[in-house]
């Protein structure tokens, strides 16, 4: 019995099923990992062959610096006066008005004419610590001051000559023509400057072209200097301590630029890990 008891007990079980087998692994492409971001390299401005190793060209900084100097000293005033005449409508405050309108004119009188005349220099390249200079190392004619110094203002002028005379044109005369042609050569003279500029290594604009004249980097002479024109070069330390603030701000954002990326690139290969 116990024979036959282990016979039957063999049939009914069931056969094992076969193990499958594991299907190979299909290799998976490794993802190329993003290269770096290369950090452009400064391209320094070809020096002109007529410029004297000694003088340094302007960077941008001191030029926008400048500018924004000569723009409050020549018309701050200046719009003070337009808005108050514009809210009191010019029936009061008549007095204050008029003062305001004649420091104006007296502070665009000094940047504009005076100082270039007499130094060589504005308000503006005082707090820049810049000169223009010929390639010898002189100064321009005084003419190219004036040309440099008030063609902002001759194209302001020249926009409100036109926009006065223009509407007078159908009304006959030879006046209105004369003026709407003249306020439209200052405002194209304007365009034709900043295109000049624009499109110019040394960022030179007509006249400097005309003249001959670089902006650049004014170095204090050995002599000592006193009274009004030392008070003048007493300014440069503004224009220095607010490029100083500008640059370290610029390297604290690209420190924080280069930390951003590097962090990307290392999350980048630990998902791909």
């Amino acid at each position: 019995m116990g024979l036959l008891d282990k016979v039957e007990s063999n049939e009914t079980k069931a056969p094992k099923k076969a193990a499958a087998k594991a299907a190979k692994a299909v290799p998976v492409a490794a993802k190329p990992a993003k290269p770096k971001k290369e950090k452009k390299p400064k391209v320094k401005k070809a020096r002109p062959a007529s410029l004297s190793s000694e003088f340094e060209i302007a960077p941008k900084l001191s030029r926008v610096i400048s500018w924004w100097v000569n723009f409050i000293a020549n018309f701050s005033v200046l719009i003070a006066g337009l808005v108050m005449s514009a809210l009191t409508g010019g029936s009061s405050g008549g007095l204050e008005t008029t003062i305001l309108f004649l420091v104006a004119i007296v502070v665009l009188f000094f940047n504009a004419i005076f100082l270039p005349i007499y130094t060589g220099r504005n308000l503006g390249q005082y707090t820049s610590s810049t000169r223009y200079i010929r390639g010898d190392g002189s100064k321009p004619l005084f003419l190219h001051s004036l040309f440099v110094n008030n063609i902002g203002l001759l194209s302001l002028i020249g926009f409100i000559m036109v926009f006065v005379q223009a509407g007078q044109i159908s009304g006959g005369g030879t006046a209105p023509i004369v003026m709407t042609s003249i306020g439209s050569v200052l405002m194209i003279l304007w365009i034709v400057n900043w295109q000049f500029s624009r499109n110019s290594e040394l960022d030179q604009g007509l006249f400097d072209l005309m003249f001959g004249a670089y902006l650049v980097r004014y170095v204090p002479e050995e002599k000592a200097t006193s009274g009004f024109r030392a008070r003048l070069e007493s300014m440069s330390q503004f224009g220095e301590k607010y490029a100083k603030r500008v640059e370290e701000r610029a390297k604290v954002r690209e420190e924080k630029a280069s930390e951003k990326t590097d962090a990307e690139e290392s999350s980048e290969e630990t998902t791909e890990d």
